[in-house]
């Protein structure tokens, strides 16, 4: 597995040890780093220039062993060099870009990449514990009893619905992530408390109880699999099997809860329509809110020309 750097990766957590933000890096080395670095503005071709800063903080990436900062929890996850034909890590431009992704081209090859922001190397031990999580996932992601595909089952939803299928998919594998973690006796990003808050929130139409047994299952769970958490996340209220709108249930048009669905066989065939083709995997069984019926109802009739308002 061979790792590599995004340029500007390299350049900021290098710049943050000249600066001394980072702690560790020699008074003299520093001022050398600074010396030569003065040099490369005298190079005219502005590609040569460009390869030659990379070239030269890249050196000192090595240098002031940061490489190695990464490499040594890195280590603490044997199936990925097997697994990964490349690691690469970037700059993240903020909090919410993040993470790990896995790519993979079209040999079959898969590429890791993690991407974080450079203030993360102020603070060693967070840092650290920010990788293996991440790390964590991509050993999930290539570990086939995991079972990870790319492709989420979102179901037939609104855009909305999905969104939160997406979001609560997230919580269940944070979860497990950190739940093996804590058990490992690693630092972990968020501890125990922290995720039952989350998962809390992403279940609240839960009964507590409910939420403290399925927390627990997932926080101790030794190998958890994707397809478990997705049918999860996707069906939490086991609802699929059913199909039927329940009161108080979300319309699966505009994603408000209600206690008023509209009888569909009751519906003009123009209409459902109308909604299918906003709407495509809408079928008549998924019903929908009076409010909804009333405004497709309603477009079936065109506005006069002289209307005024």
């Amino acid at each position: 597995m061979q790792s590599r750097y995004e340029e500007e990766f390299v350049e900021s957590a290098v710049m943050l040890c000249a600066m001394g933000r980072r702690p560790g890096a020699p008074a003299l080395q520093v001022a050398r780093f600074h010396r030569e670095r003065e040099r490369l503005y005298a190079i005219l071709d502005p590609d040569e220039r460009n390869a030659a800063f990379f070239q030269l903080h890249l050196e000192w990436f090595r240098e002031w062993g940061l490489d190695e900062v990464l490499n040594r929890v890195v280590a603490e996850y044997p199936v990925l060099p097997n697994a990964l034909e490349v690691l690469a890590f970037r700059q993240a431009r903020n909090r919410n870009a993040e993470g790990a992704e896995l790519y993979v081209n079209a040999a079959g090859g898969r590429h890791g990449v993690i991407a974080f922001c450079s203030e993360r190397w102020l603070r060693a031990a967070d840092l650290a514990a920010f990788l293996r999580h991440e790390l964590m996932h991509l050993a999930d992601m290539v570990d086939p009893v995991f079972g990870y595909s790319p492709r989420l089952d979102l179901g037939r939803g609104t855009a909305i619905e999905q969104r939160l299928v997406r979001e609560r998919y997230r919580v269940l594998w944070a979860v497990t992530i950190d739940g093996r973690l804590d058990r490992a006796g690693r630092a972990t990003i968020a501890g125990r408390a922290q995720r039952q808050a989350e998962f809390d929130r992403a279940f609240s139409f839960w009964p507590e109880s409910r939420r403290q047994e399925v927390f627990t299952a997932l926080w101790t769970d030794p190998a958890p699999a994707h397809a478990g958490l997705l049918a999860l996340a996707a069906d939490p209220r086991a609802l699929r099997a059913t199909r039927q709108p329940l009161p108080g249930g979300s319309c699966p048009l505009c994603d408000f809860p209600t206690f008023h669905w509209v009888a569909t066989a009751a519906l003009n065939p123009q209409v459902i329509a109308a909604i299918q083709a906003e709407f495509p995997s809408w079928t008549p069984d998924q019903g929908l809110c009076n409010r909804c019926a009333e405004v497709y109802e309603s477009a079936r009739f065109p506005v006069p020309a002289n209307l005024c308002v």
